[in-house]
């Protein structure tokens, strides 16, 4: 019979309280199979700024999440902190069970011999079961549920973890405008290799060594990691060094913090120009901490655009390395990099755009191939906005019913003339209502 068969069992047979007593210390040898082996990890310094959950799951908790307990820690744990059962705990008896495992054959026949000896050889379950803060938390009931709720939250995706514990933290200003810099450096492929986990906890002790690893990181985060104690925690986290060491990652939480760089195109939304006319379009950057390069690619429909020049912005400054803008049928290339000053601005203009409109229809500008980067070869993490050219208003449908008929003929003829006629009678937007008018609406009859 399984241990959690002999369980239900014991329960049904034994309802005296010494029974049930020893039912207690059964069920908490059986989790301490699972979770005693990280009897090694000591305590952290900042265990004394912990909560008595936090302490025991940091020292168990690679154990406490492995998938084989995971369905039998919580029925334990609700075991554990019903009233009845938490009288019955007390440290003596624990050790009295550790000191004597025997006693649990005497009032449990059915229990496994091979649990008995487990208990018996096993120093790392012996020392788990005398360990004063697995005790005390054992007698607890606040701080079981604390425990049981941390290891619920550690069940959750990586990231959402992470998100939840830091929001606020994140949500500071300085964080907001260092993050980007410091996940590009974290994220840069030559970095990657150099970031494991126990790299990133020595440069908790000695953020100067961060930045001997890392020379192009910002220096106000080395200082923020010598004297912070949130950012210290941060990268302390296991939870956190874990998602430094995937880059899709790292991309995934700079888009949940609203923090990567945005590239748009503006206006986001334009109607198209008449034939003959001019479409100027810019490509803005916006969160661009920290930029030293961008480049990028923008296509349109060549039946309804033709490209006519490109300029860049003051975005970039200093020495600045000009990069040949490439035109082809229906799309535009563009690129700029600073050798020795990163933009002083977040948000500015990177190029403008002339098009001449071949066709007064509704097509796309779409940003393709964007590129943001850093010193050292870093590149950002960049969300792109497109932009919309909308089909041009037809202004002969005067009443704007969706049709051209009569009733826009008469419309415009009764204000022929006058100088007091509504916009709308003004079909060709000329300042006067006359025969142009009438004969452009006749054009589009039946439309």
């Amino acid at each position: 019979m399984s241990l959690c068969k002999q369980i239900p069992n014991f329960l049904k047979k034994n309802q005296g309280t010494l029974l049930k007593h020893l039912f207690l210390l059964c069920l908490i040898s059986i989790c301490s199979v699972f979770v005693a082996n990280a009897l090694s990890l000591e305590a952290s310094p900042s265990d004394a700024d912990s909560s008595l959950a936090e302490k025991v799951f940091e020292k168990y908790q690679t154990f406490l999440l492995r998938e084989d307990i995971q369905a039998l820690l919580p029925t334990i744990l609700e075991e554990i902190i019903k009233p009845a059962n938490q009288k019955l705990l007390s440290s003596e008896t624990i050790n009295l069970v550790v000191d004597n495992p025997d006693l649990l054959k005497t009032f449990v026949p059915d229990i496994e011999d091979e649990f008995i000896t487990l208990l018996k050889e096993d120093e790392e379950i012996q020392t788990f079961l005398r360990d004063a803060d697995v005790q005390a938390l054992l007698q607890n009931p606040e701080a079981i549920n604390e425990l049981a709720a941390l290891i619920e939250m550690s069940q959750q995706p990586l990231l959402d973890r992470i998100f939840g514990r830091y929001q606020e933290f994140f949500q500071r200003q300085d964080i907001m405008q260092l993050l980007p810099n410091v996940l590009a450096q974290f994220k840069n492929p030559e970095n990657q290799a150099l970031l494991q986990p126990n790299t990133l906890t020595l440069a908790v002790e000695n953020p100067d060594h961060l930045k001997e690893v890392l020379p192009q990181i910002n220096d106000a985060f080395i200082i923020l990691l010598k004297e912070d104690t949130e950012v210290k925690a941060l990268i302390n986290d296991p939870d956190f060094q874990q998602l430094l060491q995937d880059p899709a990652a790292i991309d995934e939480l700079a888009a949940l913090l609203n923090i990567n760089v945005i590239v748009r195109i503006v206006p986001a939304s334009v109607e198209s120009p008449k034939v003959g006319e001019q479409l100027v379009i810019t490509v803005d950057i916006a969160n661009g901490f920290n930029v030293a390069g961008y480049q990028g690619i923008v296509q349109f429909d060549s039946t309804a655009l033709r490209y006519v020049s490109l300029t860049h912005g003051t975005y970039l400054s200093g020495q600045v390395i000009p990069v040949a803008t490439k035109a082809t049928e229906n799309q535009v290339s563009f690129a700029q990099t600073a050798i020795d000053t990163t933009a002083s601005t977040a948000e500015d203009t990177l190029v403008t755009i002339t098009f001449d409109v071949l066709e007064a229809k509704a097509s796309m500008l779409t940003l393709s191939g964007v590129i943001i980067g850093g010193f050292g070869g870093t590149s950002f993490p960049v969300t792109i906005e497109n932009v919309e050219i909308l089909e041009p208003s037809k202004p002969w449908d005067v009443n704007g019913d969706g049709f051209v008929n009569i009733l826009d003929l008469t419309f415009v003829a009764s204000f022929f003339g006058k100088e007091d006629a509504p916009p709308e009678a003004d079909v060709n937007g000329d300042g006067s209502v006359n025969i142009l008018d009438l004969t452009l609406v006749a054009s589009h009859f039946g439309e």
